[in-house]
């Protein structure tokens, strides 16, 4: 495969006869796709060094991305806020056939067949249909993501997650759920939303604007969101206010897939609040930390864990 059209590809800017060509090649050989994958390390490696003024004409992401959903077992490649976006799209044979997975320090932007968008955060999966038939709009959701749910109030639109369905009919919203950590939040910004818990159906919220929902204990706790800046997630920040130490160490995990284990007895105890740009990687965000706490850290790159010393 030509490098120019690779390249080309890889900044959002073939036209889709195009991408159908790059698609098919690389279903044709798992050659293509360590091919592809070199290029696209020389191809991060320039982004480096460009303007800012260049990398801000970047963070457009192809519109191709809600399009090529009906091929299968493919790469989609796209460029997201001062980064590499690099989600897997594939069919699983099922209603809810297309998967994206994004992965650590990375988000992408997806448009689902209603129109609805969604901005999917690091480490998360969100499955969906080629097309919604049926009552309700209905997809899976491992992770967070933040929804912009297209109006249609004859079909409710349903994210399942693991702990929770979170029913609307028109809103933005923010939901994350782990359960790895057995962590389950919805934020409502505007709109409505029910959220009714998997396991016990007579348990179920309402939200109103600018409140969310927590599971604990078994329990749909309701309060008012306490910053709004934590969902700048979607423009490539961590954002972080008063928080501990230790909280900051788990969204770190959260964003960059690592393990991060403290081996001192002294933790600080500061609180810390600013913005990280996620995209700087964790090594940068540590460090930026470390401005303002007492501490060194190794890191085990076979095992993909950090030690807090």
């Amino acid at each position: 495969m030509e490098k120019e059209l690779l390249y080309r590809f890889f900044n959002g800017e073939t036209s889709v006869a195009e991408e159908k060509a790059i698609l098919d090649w690389l279903e044709a050989s798992p050659e293509h796709r360590t091919e592809l994958l070199a290029e696209r390390k020389l191809f991060d490696a320039m982004l480096l060094h460009v303007s800012p003024e260049s990398q801000t004409k970047r963070r457009i992401l192809p519109q191709w991305v809600r399009s090529v959903t009906r091929y299968a077992a493919v790469f989609i490649l796209a460029v997201g806020l001062g980064g590499v976006l690099v989600p897997h799209l594939r069919d699983r044979g099922s209603d809810l056939g297309h998967t994206i997975s994004v992965p650590a320090g990375q988000h992408v932007d997806v448009t689902l067949p209603d129109g609805t968008h969604v901005c999917v955060n690091a480490l998360s999966e969100l499955r969906f249909p080629g097309s919604f038939s049926g009552r309700q709009r209905r997809v899976q959701l491992r992770g967070e993501a933040f929804f912009d749910v297209n109006h249609d109030a004859r079909h409710p639109f349903v994210v399942e997650t693991y702990a929770c369905d979170v029913e609307v009919l028109g809103t933005k919203f923010d939901v994350e759920a782990r359960p790895e950590s057995d962590e389950f939040t919805t934020s409502l910004v505007e709109g409505r939303v029910r959220v009714t818990d998997r396991s016990n159906a007579d348990n179920w919220v309402e939200l109103q604007p600018d409140h969310r929902v927590s599971r604990t204990d078994g329990r749909l706790v309701v309060g008012r969101i306490p910053d709004h800046e934590r969902f700048l997630w979607r423009e490539g920040l961590i954002s972080f206010r008063d928080v501990s130490f230790r909280e900051l160490l788990d969204r770190f995990e959260n964003y960059f897939g690592v393990t991060i284990h403290i081996r001192r007895a002294d933790v600080t105890e500061n609180r810390f609040t600013g913005k990280i740009r996620i995209s700087e990687g964790i090594d940068h965000a540590l460090w930026v930390l470390q401005r303002s706490a007492d501490f060194t850290y190794t890191r085990d790159e076979t095992r993909n864990e950090i030690y807090i010393q």
